[in-house]
């Protein structure tokens, strides 16, 4: 029972919180108790799941590894509003952001606490309607407005192609829980893994389903987005995750279209990042390039590619949501937009944030002593052990590929010349210092003792 806790304290926070703000309408302290109920929760799932709980009743099937995952979403859910409560008050959105962002990390908590296609999707219903909601929270901007509705209009044929799937699947297996099976040459059941994979590989933003990301990204808060491009992106992994143990390897040769979607995502999302002016376009192309590296971690089931991958997603995350919020830190200036030539010289007015971003754009590169780097070198030895030296070799050149876009931004940080010669301040307070030095500090963490996290993954997803 105690597996459930972190759960019942989100579930009982979020609604302390509206009552809270009836009376006491302050960013400060709504900002606050946010960050304290979901630090809690994600404190006590961790713990947890070391402690090896389980809970096996009432249609959830929580162990130790989807309460690591609980743990870490709700841990970087946690750090996401500590950095935001400054942004979202120079922009005078809405409180009720503190709270969606908690409301999204309960969805995912329940869709990984579960193997039951019915549990999973209220989960992923429960997260992508607030998602929706979160994105179009900027007062008065008509563009903001516009991401949510387009989020809204493709992010439901994804809950479409999960109800297809799963229709699919309980014609051909009569069980509604995800279970191994033997359906060799069934029809229905390769139609079922078809479906559930497209849904989330929309979810993801995995080529040819990314349309809605570069938009989303760009018109939702800028706080907003470093949370909706990483947090709901290890839930939603998680079930893919689950999908390549049960289902795509009961289908004949499922797992090359597996990789060469991720094919597809990672050279359509790296090459046309270069073509981007707003950087917060470009990394919301990054993204569509990581899909495809996660996606090609998980065609080929091996422990350690899948673990790999999983430990990837969890580091690309953290370093994501830092990339963001400094990029929300400099929005806070009035006079800032995100097109590239704003960040000439920005070395100059902000040696700090400059610096973090920089930090961040290189482990988004993945070299060493990043944690992302140990994510991809595990990725590629996943491949080359399982012989898929053709995927291995598209991921190297693929990650290459990438390098030049994020190196492009931080030669303009550091050796450009302003465009126009300008006195702007870009003032930091002690919540973005704190915020962005804990996400630095994590993925340089990882990165030199990645055992830490890597062995509980492994152990977890195999034996937990």
């Amino acid at each position: 029972m105690k597996a459930l806790y972190p759960d019942i304290i989100a579930t009982v926070g979020i609604i302390f919180l509206i009552i809270v703000e009836l009376f006491l309408p302050s960013f400060d302290l709504i900002g606050f108790l946010g960050f304290l109920i979901s630090f809690i929760s994600g404190v006590l799932a961790i713990k947890y799941s070391l402690a090896g709980y389980r809970f096996n009743e009432w249609l959830l099937d929580i162990n130790a590894f989807s309460l690591l995952l609980k743990g870490i979403i709700y841990i970087l859910t946690s750090f996401v509003i500590f950095s935001s409560v400054s942004f979202f008050k120079s922009k005078k959105t809405f409180l009720e952001n503190v709270y969606t962002f908690i409301l999204i990390s309960l969805g995912l908590s329940i869709m990984v606490s579960s193997k039951n296609l019915a549990v999973i999707l209220s989960g992923l219903e429960l997260a992508s309607i607030s998602m929706y909601i979160s994105v179009g929270m900027l007062r008065e901007d008509y563009i903001s407005k516009e991401a949510s509705f387009k989020y809204l209009v493709l992010g439901s044929m994804a809950t479409a192609f999960f109800g297809i799937g799963s229709a699919f699947y309980i014609g051909a297996t009569s069980h509604l829980g995800i279970i191994s099976v033997s359906v060799n040459h069934n029809t229905a059941f390769a139609l079922a893994s078809l479906f559930l994979f497209i849904a989330f590989a929309l979810k993801v933003s995995a080529a040819p389903f990314h349309f809605w990301t570069p938009d989303a990204y760009e018109g939702a808060p800028t706080s907003t987005t470093a949370f909706i491009s990483t947090v709901p992106k290890i839930g939603f992994y998680a079930v893919i995750f689950l999908l390549a143990s049960y289902i795509f390897p009961v289908t004949n040769n499922f797992s090359y279209i597996v990789g060469i979607v991720g094919v597809i995502s990672m050279f359509w999302g790296n090459l046309v990042a270069y073509a981007q002016n707003s950087a917060k376009r470009m990394l919301a192309y990054s993204s569509i390039g990581h899909a495809g590296y996660f996606l090609i971690g998980f065609s080929r089931y091996n422990p350690l590619s899948v673990s790999s991958t999983i430990f990837y997603v969890i580091v690309y995350a953290f370093a994501t949501a830092g990339a963001f919020l400094v990029l929300s830190i400099l929005e806070k200036n009035q006079s800032w937009n995100h097109d590239m030539n704003n960040y000439r010289a920005l070395y100059r007015k902000s040696p700090f944030l400059a610096t973090a971003l920089a930090l961040f754009l290189f482990a988004l590169i993945g070299i060493p002593p990043f944690a992302t780097f140990v994510g991809k070198l595990g990725i590629f030895l996943g491949l080359v052990n399982s012989n898929a030296w053709f995927f291995a070799i598209l991921f190297v050149i693929g990650s290459i590929i990438a390098a030049g876009y994020y190196l492009k931004l931080i030669v303009y940080m550091f050796f450009k010349e302003p465009v126009v010669e300008d006195n702007m301040s870009l003032s930091l307070n002690l919540f973005d210092t704190i915020g962005i030095s804990v996400f630095l500090i994590t993925v340089f963490f990882f990165g030199i003792f990645p055992n830490v996290l890597f062995d509980i993954i492994l152990k977890d997803m195999f034996h937990g």
